[in-house]
């Protein structure tokens, strides 16, 4: 961690440092970094980009291919659907709409798996006995199915989607966490703060949390794709986004009928939830290696 400046004089860098400097040393870890701030920024400011609606219709433009096809309009961008309503402008609301409800779920999942998994493993006793078959029976079951069972319980909307995949994936994150921080238990450095007398509350934030950072970035990655690909199934099924709301999965369903007339309408919302599983995948194996070498 010891680097030296025009006076050959040596300072110590901080781990989060560390870690940076062998990140930005891997191209296609920086390139996908960058991927990344621009979904984000896709997903906060699509409403100030799109060049239309994504309900305006234009009755005169139909099927219109992408503008380098012949026979297409360079006003649309990437064509327009049944309806004439504008493709590129209807994909970035839909990369919106998908982004953000992921990044929504797994936020929420990180810190509700994080303290329901680390009390978990603390936890002795019936408690911990009822809070593990508990889990053990919700992992029996496919997380697609359990959101859907929710989704008929709480209602169809997009809304009542998220919220239902983040209760099917929780159970995983909290059983990932749990095995995690089980592991660090049995090692000398943990034991050796426990003879010490520490609290729970420092034995998690000074002795477990900072050597976990790999396991929950796999973690976190792994939530991630699978609220992707659950909520773009959802919505392709009609249980999640309603007929007003642009969403991928949903984009692909209504497209479905025309993939022989016009197939970019399902080609494109599938390329788009194939570039930010595949762009954040590796981002976070970029994370998970710089942490390995830097734990090195």
């Amino acid at each position: 961690m010891l680097i030296n400046n025009e006076f050959n004089e040596e300072k110590i860098q901080s781990p989060l440092q560390y870690i940076w400097t062998i990140f930005k040393n891997k191209n296609i870890a920086v390139m996908s970094m960058w991927a990344v701030i621009f979904l984000i920024l896709i997903m906060l400011f699509a409403d100030y980009i799109i060049p239309y609606s994504p309900t305006m219709q234009h009755p005169d433009m139909l099927l219109l291919p992408p503008y380098w096809v012949d026979g297409s309009n360079p006003a649309f961008l990437l064509g327009t659907d049944d309806l004439g309503r504008d493709t590129f402008s209807r994909m970035l609301k839909g990369i919106q709409l998908t982004l953000s409800g992921a990044l929504l779920i797994t936020l929420a999942i990180s810190v509700l798996g994080l303290m329901i998994g680390s009390t978990a493993v603390l936890t002795k006793g019936v408690k911990a006995s009822v809070m593990h078959h508990l889990l053990d029976a919700l992992l029996a079951i496919p997380t697609l199915l359990t959101a859907i069972i929710f989704i008929v319980l709480f209602g169809m909307s997009y809304e009542n989607s998220l919220f239902a995949v983040s209760l099917s994936l929780l159970p995983q994150f909290i059983r990932g966490i749990y095995y995690s921080i089980e592991n660090e238990l049995t090692k000398q450095h943990i034991i050796a703060l426990r003879l010490d007398g520490a609290t729970n509350h420092r034995l998690l934030r000074y002795g477990l949390f900072p050597n976990m950072i790999e396991p929950i970035t796999t973690l976190v990655n792994r939530v991630f794709t699978m609220a992707i690909l659950e909520i773009t199934t959802l919505g392709f099924l009609g249980f999640g986004a309603n007929s007003e709301q642009v969403e991928l999965g949903s984009l692909i369903a209504k497209s479905i009928e025309f993939i022989y007339l016009s197939p970019y309408l399902v080609l494109f919302p599938g390329i788009a939830i194939f570039l930010i599983i595949i762009v954040f995948n590796i981002f976070s194996e970029g994370i998970r290696h710089a942490v390995i070498e830097g734990e090195a």
